[in-house]
């Protein structure tokens, strides 16, 4: 099973095995986990782009895929990637990435701008590894986007309300894409708390699992 292969690193910081390759998405603040085959960014925010774990995590073979504004603070072996595009990277046997649209229609700052706008850029992911499919959905609201990857065995949906769905909008998220099993993310590292997790897990119409924190 896809979950299997799956470590909650904290905050919306996840590692995936595999086959015999790693995968990071958003590692932040994680500590010395092994090199890793493939990085996926999601937005330029510090909380998800942290170019000391970027670095940390770098190996002699590493691929980062980012959003544009991201890849160009970026040295090595770096993709861009758009919503709506995909890839097979190149190197990492067995793994398909898509990216999906990421962003906000109702979380504003103080002037009444939403923190993640449209045009900013930001994805989710869709990865999928040996015929199973999991999507991580970054910063965002519920979209209409959500709907390309209805199906997915894991759903890693972010929970806290600020900046992000609350975990009665993660839970109408669920609802629309039917994943076999979602993960609460985006909570207990800065933002959010166990509390948000377990108010998701209730509401939501499908089943889910709140991951512990595995060292980096």
């Amino acid at each position: 099973m896809l979950l299997d292969a799956v470590e909650w690193l904290g905050h919306s910081g996840f590692r995936i095995r595999a086959g015999a390759a790693v995968v990071y998405i958003d590692p932040y603040r994680v500590g010395d986990g092994p090199a890793a085959d493939l990085i996926l960014i999601t937005h330029g925010h510090y909380d998800h782009f942290s170019p000391q774990d970027v670095g940390r995590l770098t190996g002699k073979r590493t691929l980062v895929v980012a959003p544009a504004a991201v890849a160009e603070r970026l040295s090595g072996r770096v993709q861009s990637i758009a919503p709506g595009e995909a890839i097979e990277p190149d190197g990492v046997r067995g793994v398909e990435v898509r990216a999906i649209a990421a962003y906000n229609t109702s979380k504003r700052d103080a002037s009444g701008k939403v923190f993640h706008p449209r045009d900013a850029g930001g994805v989710g992911y869709e990865v999928r590894v040996g015929g199973e499919r999991l999507y991580h959905s970054g910063d965002t609201d519920v979209i209409p986007e959500m709907d390309e990857v209805a199906g997915v065995e894991v759903a890693l949906l972010a929970v806290s309300g600020v900046y992000v769905m609350t975990p009665g909008e993660a839970a109408e998220a669920a609802r629309r894409i039917q994943p076999h099993v979602a993960v609460p993310m985006h909570w207990g590292e800065l933002i959010g708390t166990r509390e948000d997790a377990e108010a998701f897990a209730r509401r939501a119409p499908v089943e889910v699992r709140i991951l512990e924190k595995v060292p980096g």
